[in-house]
């Protein structure tokens, strides 16, 4: 017997089978989606585990990485970036190259800026903002260790 006959003998089988099959590969997607957002991922699958020690300890505790650090304009660029990002996460963690001390880049750091933005939105119409180059606000100027909290004994600020 070939495909062909197999598959015309058995379609509602093949039809069911495909069925659950994409059931599972969708749940599947959507248990690591929300497991790979959270700081406790984060912080143990690289070499994040100080950014991940000192947001636990932040005021933004509660919000998960994902949050702030990939784009919300839409389902499509979310995911891209998010794909890219663990790509190039994975490839520094395998190749055991990051830095000590792990500096965001401009793109990431404007994705922090409109998500810092997306959130407090109420607040901007309160606030004199120094604006960037392209005439956006640079929350991360002045608040770069609000969302990862500061050590104590490092020095800074903790704004409540």
């Amino acid at each position: 017997m070939n495909l062909k006959e197999f598959v015309q003998q058995n379609t509602l089988r093949c039809v069911i089978g495909a069925f659950v099959l994409g059931i599972i590969v969708v749940a599947g997607g959507m248990v690591m989606d929300k497991a790979s957002a959270s700081p406790k991922f984060c912080g143990t699958c690289h070499a994040m585990k100080h950014e991940a020690a000192t947001h636990a300890m932040s005021t933004h505790a509660d919000v998960v990485c994902v949050e702030c650090h990939l784009p919300h304009e839409n389902v499509a660029i979310y995911y891209m970036e998010k794909g890219q990002t663990g790509m190039h996460d994975t490839l520094h963690q395998v190749l055991n190259d990051y830095p000590v001390h792990i500096k965001i880049s401009d793109h990431g750091r404007d994705i922090v800026n409109s998500n810092c933005l997306r959130c407090h939105s109420s607040t901007m119409g309160n606030v004199c903002v120094d604006k960037g180059k392209d005439g956006s606000a640079t929350c991360t100027k002045c608040h770069s260790r609000i969302p990862h909290g500061s050590n104590p004994l490092e020095g800074g600020i903790r704004v409540e």
